[in-house]
């Protein structure tokens, strides 16, 4: 666009990924005028991603005799274990979903209830209110059932041993992947999502970095948006309604930044914009080898069922019960299955054989013919069982995700440095506290304790679990940061409101993980997808009044473009 131009809309949406897609979708057809804004492009491009910088000043701190997994990463994803704390963002068209490998629960009863021994825990709406959204938001990620616990083994074509763990120490915890259904073997990708929309009262500007936020005289009712692209043209997007779906660092940054009228920044008055930056503290909890793994991996991995005439599958895991959560003071965690596969794995070697790549043709023929009775049993399993494949592997470990306490003191901040466009990058405090640590521990001693007592392989734990001497425990961020703009009906410890709108600030909202009140373990997709189209749902209820009192409210197929 050429320099000045200045953009109206009746809904501004500030980010494409997936809370801002999943918005603009359930917009199409309406009649509002709705703008997506993306930093971004449609593909990669390193001097756009160099924009999600961050100084980072807390976790993950590495002691020197700690050594650093990563985030769990394996394959062609291995990469991204290297991607620097909080700065594994997606500054494109589909955002995160560029980069996630489709991983989906939703959040546990216990995480929406007030829970004495966590200071500002529960949610002031509760699960019963989410469930339509919820069940709304697994048929966009084409999800099955949206169950996590053992209420799914009656649906699972075989349903797993029971083992006889105790229950009121663990529970089972499932996760399900979202999938493209075409091709069905790519997790859902927002930017195709965003493809489909063809709808002439939605548009998307892209390259379009949006640099400050600006509201009325009084500082009471959102006007507009500054822009500026790569290039370093600048344009105005004004609009009764602005949604910021920026994730968890850049809604807390565009708001902290956003102080031209309001110098703590907007929805900042007392002091709340930023803090409460919790993430899913990551890191290997025990490890099997050898024999054992074949034991675990037959009754913890993937299980089948058939749903509107497709199979989905689930990967069992385990989970802290309440019991134990409450007796104990814990936070939620849960445990999950990640087998590590030898180089003669013949799935591995039958995948790169139909895909055409690995110069290793010759060999993983040879690895398929000796495996003939893996492979038929595999298909056994798969096909008719519905079951997970066996893999021959080198190691089989369970990773762990543990919910935080929130910490006003873990916050987002702004900088002295400053990007490209002048404005100041976000200064990261992540904390992570003893309640976490000994969530995980505690988790692991009970794993540990329970397979040996009804027979199971015992695993191995690491050093810092173990309780030996000299050995710190290392954990990774997630790439899930949220609460930095928390919902709630009190300003002093919260942003949003419970219709996800900045508290004193008329027509100014926001979506995604941002606005967890807690952060829960599980991934955070499904469930800010949920809130992103219970945001809609209110949206399309506030214009659709607004407009309703208009003497013209034309249904103006173009957004309205004026030269500055």
């Amino acid at each position: 666009m050429p320099e000045g131009i200045e953009i109206h809309a009746d809904i501004a949406i500030v980010g494409g990924g997936p809370a801002g897609i999943a918005i603009a979708r359930e917009l199409v057809d309406t009649r509002f005028r709705v703008i997506v804004i993306e930093s971004g492009g449609q593909d990669y491009e390193a001097e756009i991603q160099a924009l999600n910088s961050v100084e980072n000043i807390g976790e993950p701190f590495m002691s020197a005799n700690a050594v650093p997994e990563g985030r769990g990463y394996t394959g062609g994803l291995a990469w991204l274990n290297d991607v620097p704390a909080f700065e594994l963002r997606n500054r494109m068209l589909g955002g995160s979903s560029h980069t996630w490998i489709g991983k989906c629960a939703a959040f546990d009863d216990i995480d929406f209830l007030n829970r004495p021994w966590l200071p500002l825990s529960g949610w002031p709406i509760d699960r019963g209110q989410l469930l339509p959204a919820l069940d709304r938001a697994g048929k966009l990620l084409n999800l099955g059932p949206n169950l996590y616990d053992e209420s799914l083994f009656a649906l699972l074509r075989s349903r797993p041993d029971d083992l006889g763990l105790d229950k009121r120490l663990l529970k089972p915890f499932f996760w399900q992947f979202s999938h493209m259904r075409h091709p069905r073997a790519e997790p859902t990708r927002f930017a195709r999502l965003a493809g489909d929309i063809t709808a002439a009262n939605i548009s998307f500007l892209t390259h379009a970095t949006v640099t400050e936020i600006n509201v009325d005289s009084q500082g009471r009712r959102v006007t507009s948006l500054n822009l500026r692209s790569a290039t370093g043209r600048s344009a105005t997007v004004r609009a009764n309604t602005i949604v910021l779906c920026g994730g968890g660092v850049e809604n807390a940054r565009l708001l902290l930044a956003s102080n031209s009228l309001l110098p703590a920044g907007i929805g900042n008055e007392h002091d709340v914009v930023g803090r409460y930056l919790c993430d899913h503290p990551r890191t290997s909890l025990c490890r099997f080898t050898g024999r054992d793994i074949d034991v675990i991996a037959r009754h913890f991995n993937f299980y089948g069922l058939s749903h509107e005439g497709r199979t989905h599958f689930y990967l069992r895991g385990l989970s802290l019960s309440p019991e134990i959560q409450a007796q104990e003071g814990l936070t939620n965690c849960a445990a999950y299955p990640v087998q590590l596969h030898a180089r003669d794995d013949p799935w591995a070697a039958l995948k790169r054989l139909t895909k055409g790549v690995g110069k290793t043709v010759m060999g993983d023929l040879a690895t398929v013919a000796r495996s003939a009775d893996m492979i038929s049993s595999g298909l056994y399993e798969r096909l008719v069982r519905k079951r997970g494949l066996p893999h021959r592997s080198t190691e089989l470990r369970f990773d762990v995700m543990v919910e935080q306490q929130l910490d006003p003191e873990s916050r987002i901040m702004l900088a002295q440095q400053r990007d490209r466009f002048d404005q100041p990058l976000p200064r990261v405090n992540w904390k992570i506290g003893q309640r976490e640590i000994a969530s995980v521990k505690r988790l692991a001693g009970l794993i540990s304790k329970e397979f040996v007592r009804v027979g199971l392989p015992k695993p191995v734990l690491p050093d810092w679990i173990a309780a030996r001497e000299n050995t710190q425990p290392v954990f990774m961020d997630m790439a899930h940061p949220s609460c930095t703009t928390r919902m709630g009906t009190d300003p002093r410890t919260s942003v949003v409101d419970t219709n996800a709108m900045v508290h004193g600030i008329d027509g100014l909202f926001v979506a995604g993980s941002s606005v967890f009140p807690t952060p829960g373990h599980a991934n955070p997709t499904l469930m800010l997808l949920a809130l992103a189209i219970r945001l809609a749902d209110h949206l399309k209820q506030r214009h659709a009044s607004k407009q309703s009192h208009r003497p013209d409210h034309r249904n103006e197929a173009d957004l309205s473009l004026h030269r500055g």
